[in-house]
């Protein structure tokens, strides 16, 4: 990894421990955002923002090494460390290009991440009888 503070090109992230196989890395996107909430005066202006619940994005684009891509939604992928749930994959095949690509996922507030399992009855409240 460059240790310069000049321009950087190419993925520079260390993808040691990443856990997408059969694919070539081409793009990564990192984002962060957080939900908000805002107190008014009695006229309607603004007069106080509070950020709550961080959350950490990351889109990864590429192309396939392999006929299948290795993670779908509803799992998850560890990228620098941390683990993300998976929102969405998609694969583009056509006849000009190399298939691609694209993961999108996210977590928030470092929250645990429960992969989608077929076979898990869905949670209920209630007794019901």
């Amino acid at each position: 990894m460059p240790t310069n503070n000049g321009r950087q090109f190419g993925v520079i992230t260390d993808l040691t421990g990443t856990t997408v196989s059969g694919c070539v890395l081409n793009n990564l996107t990192t984002g962060t955002s957080a939900q908000k909430t805002e107190a008014r005066n009695e006229k309607g202006k603004v007069t106080d923002i509070w950020y709550y619940s961080k959350e950490k994005t990351i889109s990864v684009r590429g192309v396939l090494d392999a006929q299948t891509l290795s993670q779908e939604a509803g799992t998850a992928i560890i990228l620098r460390g941390s683990t993300y749930g998976i929102n969405s994959t998609s694969v583009d095949e056509n006849h000009t290009a190399a298939a691609s690509f694209s993961i999108d996922a996210s977590i928030s507030d470092n929250a645990t991440i429960h992969e989608y399992a077929a076979d898990t009855p869905a949670q209920t409240s209630g007794t019901g009888t």
